[in-house]
């Protein structure tokens, strides 16, 4: 893959009366991928994949509702919110059909368009996320958060405990700038954004019966020390959808696509060029 890009274009798209930040990048004419974030980041934690990527593809990197550049709503939204936000996405800029490369909440929002648009949906990289429903304990967890939240207010320790447990400990001792970075999205967000988007998180629905249906090319990849969503989630999906792929990244925490950024670009090159074979079978 070449590192040239061919042009850069901001946008903003309204999708259910939000104002939504875009990033168009890229050869327009060339296969489309749409990069999908995760819970309190912003696009720009892709800005070393994308830039991979942009050479030879068109790469489109929103800030989904409440985070980065984009609109935080007035009440709480749900995954199939995001959902929506990716098709409306797809529909502004005029794109017909694009692999998603989700991460984390981005990967439950790409699923949710794959079962809802499945003909809007090329391929899927599912990267540190997962189809099950939120687990027990982390439903309680989030409860205490959002209690804190309301009453305090976002605080540093909150976002010092969500980077200790987002990166693995190698990487936040060899790479602190970058770990710094991401935890200045956290900062930048206000107090209902942080709540919404833990509220959605804890709130999804499990999707796991549906994946069976799912027939595009799809690589799954998560880092074996995830201590947000466990292996064992990315290992579900891998038995339920047919012909998936799966990576186990030795080492890696939950952020892959900050942790591993060319081998994340590598597998989603791969990925386009396997969905734009199977878009040409007979």
């Amino acid at each position: 893959m070449s590192p040239r890009v061919s042009k850069v274009a901001d946008r903003r798209v309204i999708s259910q009366g939000l104002s939504l930040f875009v990033r168009d990048s890229g050869r327009t004419s060339a296969p489309a991928v749409v990069l999908a974030h995760g819970m309190w980041c912003e696009g720009g934690m892709f800005a070393p994949v994308a830039k991979e990527l942009a050479g030879d593809y068109r790469v489109v990197t929103p800030d989904f509702r409440a985070h980065g550049r984009s609109e935080v709503p007035a009440s709480s939204w749900t995954i199939s919110d995001l959902a929506i936000d990716l098709l409306t996405i797809l529909d502004t800029i005029g794109i017909e059909r694009a692999v998603i490369a989700g991460f984390s909440m981005g990967g439950m929002a790409a699923l949710q368009l794959a079962i809802s648009h499945p003909d809007r949906v090329g391929g899927l990289v599912l990267l540190s996320t997962s189809a099950g429903p939120e687990e027990k304990f982390r439903i309680l967890q989030i409860g205490v958060l959002v209690g804190l939240l309301n009453a305090v207010g976002p605080q540093e320790v909150i976002v010092r405990e969500a980077s200790r447990t987002t990166f693995s400990r190698e990487f936040r001792h060899s790479y602190p700038e970058r770990v710094e970075r991401w935890e200045r999205a956290i900062r930048a967000m206000k107090r209902p954004a942080l709540v919404q988007a833990l509220q959605a998180i804890a709130e999804r629905p499990s999707v796991l019966k549906h994946l069976g249906h799912i027939r595009v090319p799809v690589h799954i990849a998560t880092g074996a020390d995830d201590r947000v969503l466990r292996p064992r989630w990315s290992r579900a999906m891998h038995e339920e959808i047919r012909a998936s792929r799966l990576t186990v990244f030795e080492g890696a925490g939950h952020a892959i696509p900050i942790e591993r950024p060319d081998e994340t670009a590598g597998l989603i090159a791969e990925l386009i060029e396997a969905a734009e074979a199977d878009g040409r079978e007979p």
